[in-house]
């Protein structure tokens, strides 16, 4: 859970925190929604390996934390054919223990136990991979 004020004041952190980032090279908001207790932010970003990552969630405002309802952060090649890794909370692994956030790594069939994470999570996360 990330805490702010508002949906909004979050996805501004998502936005400065993708602008900050060493690692990402540009970056393109695909949808953003904003309302008073809710919202959605889905980005495509090219980091500077070259690899394509697409991050989606859904999100709500509990008190002053933001809670991700639904994730799919999915990490690419630079070909965008080899899957890298993808955190995701779809509930289609109920044998993980930490079901359902999960991550795919390498490919779909080689599933992890996972945290729930958020987009300014999934940034720090591949920071420390990369660097």
């Amino acid at each position: 859970m990330t805490v702010t004020r508002s949906p909004q004041s979050y996805i501004d952190t998502i936005k400065s925190t993708l602008n900050s980032s060493p690692i990402i090279q540009e970056w393109t908001i695909v949808d953003q929604k904003s309302f008073s207790d809710r919202g959605h932010f889905q980005v495509r970003f090219l980091l500077s390996t070259g690899d394509f990552v697409e991050a989606s969630e859904f999100f709500v405002l509990r008190d002053t934390s933001i809670e991700q309802h639904r994730y799919r952060y999915q990490w690419m090649d630079s070909t965008k054919t080899q899957l890298k890794r993808r955190w995701d909370n779809a509930p289609h692994f109920p044998e993980v223990p930490t079901f359902p956030h999960h991550v795919h790594v390498g490919q779909e069939d080689q599933v992890f136990p996972s945290i729930m994470m958020g987009i300014i999570d999934l940034i720090s996360t591949l920071e420390q991979l990369i660097l």
